[in-house]
């Protein structure tokens, strides 16, 4: 066994037997790198990533290849999932060097960690071909080789950095207005989703068109926003069999998926049909939210009760094995009823895959709230228990574990389901006392606790986790939490030349590069986050200077949205709700949770909901309890109207459309 043996991380267990000499990140690695002047091999990827899987078998387990490893290079492996500040900085380098990245992701670096060459994927000669013409250069040409790390190194900084625009662009609507303009040019109005392959389902991004929609009362936008929900739920993006979605569709049509499942896109995708729920009342999407939150329960939970990370793409070393059927193996399950099954899934059309496996999928003129669909997919899942199943990254993030407790909430609310309201404030305490310590939110959890501080998304996804809390339980300990971890992350990753925060901390270590994440990816940025975190809060708590902060962030982030706004969607929304109108909305008295429960089944995108059903000092609560009574306040900007007793009378005073300008 090599250097991985007592790692926390799956996926670095995974590579705990191979006979490359695998370092973890560490100061062992790194110091032994520099006592031996050797490049370091930075390989970097995930415990459920089929081509790291690939290179793994192909590379690394190959004697003659690790014995050249071994006797040149100091080899480190990382998961990008634990260590995600190391995967941004080498992740950057890769991408300026070669204009593409992805994973596995392989960096060679000097002995003080600069890169100096990278890539994805390697086939096993054109590996080793490649390291030893480094290891040539090098040799013959030192000079050039540290040049060449300084230059990206200064490269790499200075594009992580935003600048503030010369031209700033106002918050008005024409802004959002072009926002979309721009991103429908690259809609695909047949299948939904973009007019690309690989789609990827990019929840963030259809939260923002959907607000967009019923805000700006665009029915275009609206009608791609449930084109795409419906595709993607309807095509083997989603698993008909035992719910959840897989990571992205391969193909442009949602037919054939990418068959890992991250806790990540599942938190996210619950949230966004949930809202979408409130606005169309979709039965399909009910089913969607159950069955997801079904399989959450039954394949992701931890025994301490909160969700592992990821479920492999891979089973019995082949990708998708698990989910894939032929069609020998319907007819086996469903007998006669195979003939009208495959009518509904279009069993010979869209659905095959390869060879003779086919996924499944809805036809779109179907639904699966039909009676016979439970029963098939039932039986289905009976005969697909039988299989090996792939594996589980074990990994317990607090991010993604707050995306998709998150989800779950606003499941609850569409749905108005008690039951998982109930379930929600329990997996809410749980996650605080797994994952917060003091003021400070730990990234990971084990069994010591946790481990790996917090990075900016940790605190961010933390905070926003809190106020949904606080607005269901009606607890104000979940508003005095969302506002203590929000001045420990000011603290922590502040930067004094800049509004914006670093993604890692001040009691991070240092590494050669550091970054502002402000991109929306397979997550919303760190920064976009939190700029609308400060600005609701502000807004609750009366904390002009966090508007102030919020503000200056997002007018120095928002001039990137406009040519691509697919990667700004965090930062349009915080946007909308700096231009108004925006309302924040206190239910106090002994019924404040129930009632804001209640308001909680209709889609306010505009709002900020919050409740206290005993007396309190906070801010939005305070002098506003009076025993046997419930008032619901609706305030914009400090002030506030007359408060009114009922749901409808409220509502009635939080407008959603905006007018343009």
């Amino acid at each position: 066994m090599n250097h991985l043996k007592n790692s926390s991380s799956p996926y670095l267990l995974q590579h705990a037997h191979q006979p490359v000499d695998w370092y973890p990140w560490g100061e062992e690695a790194l110091q032994k790198a520099v006592e031996e002047d050797k490049l370091i091999i930075i390989s970097v990827g995930y415990s459920t990533c089929h081509w790291c899987h690939v290179m793994a078998h192909e590379t690394f387990d190959d004697d003659s290849v690790a014995a050249f490893m071994n006797e040149n290079f100091i080899c480190i492996k990382v998961d990008r999932e634990e260590r995600p500040d190391i995967d941004q900085v080498y992740m950057r380098a890769v991408q300026m060097m070669t204009g593409q990245g992805g994973w596995p992701l392989n960096c060679v670096a000097l002995p003080d960690g600069r890169p100096i060459w990278g890539g994805t994927y390697f086939p096993k000669d054109r590996w080793v071909a490649s390291l030893s013409k480094i290891l040539e250069v090098r040799k013959d040409d030192p000079a050039s080789v540290i040049d060449y790390a300084s230059k990206l190194q200064e490269g790499m900084q200075i594009s992580s950095t935003l600048v503030a625009s010369e031209d700033p662009v106002p918050m008005d609507t024409e802004l959002f207005h072009v926002m979309r303009h721009n991103w429908s040019r690259r809609w695909d109005t047949t299948e939904g989703g973009p007019n690309k392959a690989p789609k990827f389902p990019l929840p963030n991004n259809y939260q923002f068109l959907l607000r967009y929609g019923i805000q700006f009362e665009d029915s275009a936008a609206l009608n791609q926003t449930k084109l795409t929900l419906d595709a993607m739920f309807k095509g083997g993006l989603y698993d008909h069999v035992g719910g959840g979605f897989t990571r992205y569709s391969t193909d442009a049509q949602w037919r054939i998926p990418h068959f890992e499942k991250m806790l990540y896109d599942n938190g996210q995708l619950l949230e966004l049909y949930a809202n979408a729920y409130k606005v169309w009342k979709d039965e399909n999407y009910e089913h969607v939210m159950r069955q997801t939150i079904g399989f959450l329960n039954r394949e992701m939970k931890a025994e301490n009760g909160l969700f592992y990370s990821a479920l492999d793409a891979d089973s019995e070393g082949e990708e998708g094995k698990f989910y894939v059927w032929t069609t020998g193996e319907i007819k086996s399950v469903l007998g006669d009823d195979f003939d009208r099954f495959a009518e509904l899934t279009d069993w010979n059309g869209r659905a095959h895959w390869e060879d003779e496996n086919h996924v499944i999928l809805i036809h779109p003129k179907n639904t699966p709230t039909l009676p016979e669909w439970t029963k098939w997919m039932s039986l289905l899942s009976a005969k697909r228990d039988e299989r090996i199943r792939p594996s589980t990254d074990t990994k317990l993030l607090s991010a993604w574990n707050a995306l998709a407790i998150s989800g779950m909430i606003e499941s609850a609310l569409a749905l108005q389901d008690n039951n998982l309201k109930s379930e929600c404030i329990e997996l809410g305490n749980l996650y605080y006392t797994s994952f917060i310590e003091g003021n400070h939110v730990w990234h990971a959890y084990g069994e010591n606790g946790g481990y790996i501080k917090g990075f900016a998304d940790d605190y961010a996804l933390s905070i926003r986790l809190f106020l949904k809390l606080n607005t269901i339980s009606g607890n104000e300990i979940w508003l005095q939490r969302a506002e203590e971890i929000t001045e420990s992350a000011l603290n922590l990753f502040g930067n004094p030349d800049s509004p914006l925060l670093w993604y890692t901390s001040s009691s991070h270590e240092e590494l050669v590069a550091k970054s502002q994440e402000t991109e929306d990816n397979v997550i919303p940025s760190a920064n976009g986050l939190m700029a609308r975190n400060l600005f609701q809060l502000a807004r609750a708590l009366g904390k002009s200077e966090w508007e102030e902060r919020a503000q200056a962030m997002t007018e120095l982030v928002i001039p990137q949205a406009e040519s691509y706004p697919e990667s700004y969607t965090e930062w349009a929304q915080c946007a909308l709700d700096m231009h108004g109108p925006f309302r924040e909305v206190a239910l106090v008295g002994e019924n404040g949770s129930d009632l804001a429960f209640e308001m909680g089944a209709t889609y306010h995108p505009s709002a900020l909901i919050l409740s206290s059903d005993t007396k309190s000092n906070e801010p939005p609560f305070e002098s506003r309890f009076i025993p046997g009574e419930t008032f619901i306040y609706v305030c914009e900007d400090r002030r506030c109207q007359l408060p009114v007793r009922s749901i409808e009378e409220a509502q009635a005073l939080i407008p959603v459309k905006i007018e343009d300008q």
